[in-house]
């Protein structure tokens, strides 16, 4: 009965002692899953902030240059307009009879408002081709630096997971140490207990064998 009760008794405790060794680990893998889920939500949180001030500076910039580049086709198209308008009014110039002084004086004035205006527009697409120009510059500039901000970003999100994978692992190794330690406690109460049960047994049967004997005699 009492070598029942030891291997009773020690199979309670190791069951304890396990059970008390899980509880701890996932206590240590919950820490570690919510450390890690801070790590990775900083990184995201900073990468994002990173990438959204890049971006809008990106469209600021290709706003400004589609504007400008807008400007300077919309000048292109007036004096392609005007040029031909310059030569239709030459063509009917060319054609009019040589006597007819007043329409031939007409046509000429309109060909000279055609060519005052060309003038006036050359000077502003020299002015929008230069605005255009400093535009695309600009733009190039942001494209690089929002590459550069885009690599800065990645480099925040890889560092945060490297930070968060050795955490997870560190969690992960813990608990397993944890879990590996209880568990051989745990068989070697068993196997204690086990040893002095034996014991108990073995002399339990050697008293009964000289019980028996002195029956006998």
């Amino acid at each position: 009965m009492e070598a029942s009760a030891l291997t009773s008794d020690a199979a309670a405790e190791a069951k304890s002692l396990v059970s008390a060794a899980d509880s701890e680990a996932r206590d240590v893998l919950s820490a570690a899953t919510s450390e890690v889920k801070a790590i990775t939500s900083e990184a995201g949180g900073k990468a994002s902030a990173i990438n959204a001030e890049a971006n809008s500076k990106l469209r600021a910039a290709t706003d400004v240059f589609k504007q400008a580049e807008g400007a300077q086709i919309s000048v292109e198209k007036t004096i392609a307009g005007l040029e031909n308008d310059v030569a239709a009014t030459q063509t009917e110039l060319d054609k009019t009879f040589f006597l007819n002084f007043g329409k031939k004086g007409d046509l000429k004035k309109e060909i000279q408002g055609f060519k005052k205006e060309l003038k006036a527009q050359g000077k502003e697409l020299e002015k929008t081709s230069k605005a255009a120009e400093k535009a695309g510059k600009e733009l190039a500039k942001v494209e690089e630096a929002t590459a550069k901000a885009k690599e800065k970003a990645d480099k925040v999100l890889a560092e945060g997971q490297a930070a968060a994978d050795k955490v997870s692992a560190a969690g992960e190794k813990k608990a397993a140490g944890l879990t590996d330690a209880a568990a051989k406690k745990a068989a070697g109460v068993t196997k204690q207990a086990e040893g002095k049960a034996s014991e108990l047994i073995k002399k339990a049967d050697a008293a009964e064998k000289q019980a028996a004997k002195l029956r006998g005699a």
